[in-house]
């Protein structure tokens, strides 16, 4: 072997190398809950954008700070114990909101300020932790893959606590959205569910993943979403490609309503688009709410939002 053969071997060792401690490293921060470099990253960012200023004084937050609350525990497939709150309606009721939260949020988070709406409608809400985020366990994120796993058992959880009569909105924002968009069109959703609302959700892991590093971070795919998929793949049990709400929203009969809005530069915009357009439900609707950011939709224009949410109570809840 020569001295040119051995430099080039050399080389592609070091590149491999190199390329797989770079996937480690991207894997790692984006689906450990415990990450080290990625929340003063999203710091960061998040005070570079503009945001609707919602005061924590604000009488909705005000009210589900203070709202009684009861707390139940599940053992998801992994052998993790999730943890959920309930808020009964005032009256007994046998409709429920399911809320699923986003990406390295918990069930307080999206839910402070749109629980209130939801429970003057006269309805119990219960709002889920998911793996590895709030008061569950797990070391990963699923990116919906888990999550949707786990909420479906959550739901038949819930026909056997509070009855099997019972009727379920579900209600996801962001990386709760694609949770609730995969549950939609998987067959075992029960029928208890009688629509989807869904909030600013990506197409699937891996275009969201993609647009990040493209227009975010302007990397390439290749190699490191490839092997950052890898460890994935090994440590946390599942393809990027596996988390595809526009696949299974292909196969959905529930009705959904889209929501996202126009100013979203993290969930890109037209991603809703692609999403309402390959859904196969015999009724959905899509609203885009103009300057809304990610995941910002409801408190940008909370009326136009709780209004559509009506109209699809209005129409597939009993009376």
């Amino acid at each position: 072997m020569n001295k040119v053969t051995k430099a080039v071997i050399g080389t592609a060792v070091a590149a491999g190398a190199v390329s797989f401690g770079a996937g480690y490293i991207i894997f790692n921060e984006v689906m450990n809950r415990d990450s080290l470099l990625y929340p003063k990253i999203a710091d960061a960012a998040y005070k570079k954008m503009d945001h609707v200023d919602v005061s924590q004084e604000d009488e909705r937050i005000t009210w589900y700070n203070t709202v009684e609350k009861q707390y139940f525990e599940m053992i998801n497939e992994r052998n993790f114990r999730l943890k959920a709150k309930f808020i009964p309606a005032d009256k007994p009721s046998k409709k429920f909101v399911f809320c699923s939260h986003g990406y390295r949020s918990t069930g307080n988070g999206e839910y402070k300020l749109m629980a209130k709406f939801y429970h003057d409608m006269g309805m119990n809400l219960f709002i889920v932790d998911h793996q590895a985020a709030g008061e569950s366990d797990g070391k990963y994120i699923g990116f919906g893959y888990h999550e949707s796993k786990d909420s479906l058992k959550w739901l038949y959880w819930m026909l056997e606590k509070f009855g099997s009569d019972i009727e379920i909105i579900l209600q996801g924002v962001s990386m709760g959205c694609a949770t609730v968009l995969m549950m939609s069109g998987d067959a075992s959703l029960p029928e208890n569910v009688k629509f989807t609302v869904a909030d600013c959700g990506y197409t699937s892991a891996y275009d969201q993943f993609e647009h990040i590093l493209n227009n975010s971070m302007h990397l390439p795919n290749f190699p490191i979403l490839y092997t950052s998929n890898i460890f994935n793949k090994a440590l946390n049990g599942w393809d990027f490609r596996d988390a595809d709400p526009i696949n299974k929203v292909q196969v959905a009969k529930v009705p959904i309503l889209f929501i996202h809005g126009d100013k979203d530069d993290f969930v890109p915009t037209y991603m809703v688009h692609q999403l309402y357009a390959a859904c196969s439900s015999e009724y959905k609707d899509l609203l885009v709410i103009p300057g809304a950011g990610h995941a910002e939709s409801y408190p940008t224009d909370s009326a136009a939002y709780e209004a559509k949410v009506r109209e699809f109570a209005d129409k597939f809840l009993s009376k």
